[in-house]
């Protein structure tokens, strides 16, 4: 049931190592408790085309982590902040060269609604 979605621009140099960025946050989101890595869905969207505004870096990193509702507010925060840092980590490169923003989300997904 968890996704986990890496949305980048196609400007950024690690899209060429995206296979092992994928495999390396998987890994790190199926060592939370209440994952089960068997269910974790780990997917890539490179975005050929975008536009962002005035005074922004050239490019973007987006991850969504969708899992279940129900989970307490303390884990949800340290999902977020332990694979924001693995994410930072993944893209270093374009960080440091000013290449991109980097975001995170945990998005919660209606237990009573969500259909497997």
């Amino acid at each position: 049931m968890p996704h986990l979605r890496i949305q980048t621009t196609a400007n950024l140099s690690e899209n060429a190592r995206m296979g092992e960025i994928l495999e390396r946050m998987v890994h790190a989101f199926s060592g939370f408790e209440t994952i089960q890595s068997a269910s974790v869905k780990g997917y890539h969207l490179l975005h050929e085309t975008w536009c962002l505004g005035a005074g922004a870096k050239p490019g973007f990193v987006h991850c969504e982590l969708a899992i279940l509702s129900g989970r307490p507010l303390e884990l949800r925060r340290k999902l977020a902040d332990e694979m924001y840092a693995e994410l930072k980590t993944c893209f270093a490169e374009s960080l440091e060269n000013g290449e991109a923003n980097l975001t995170l989300e945990v998005r919660e997904m209606d237990r009573e609604t969500y259909q497997k």
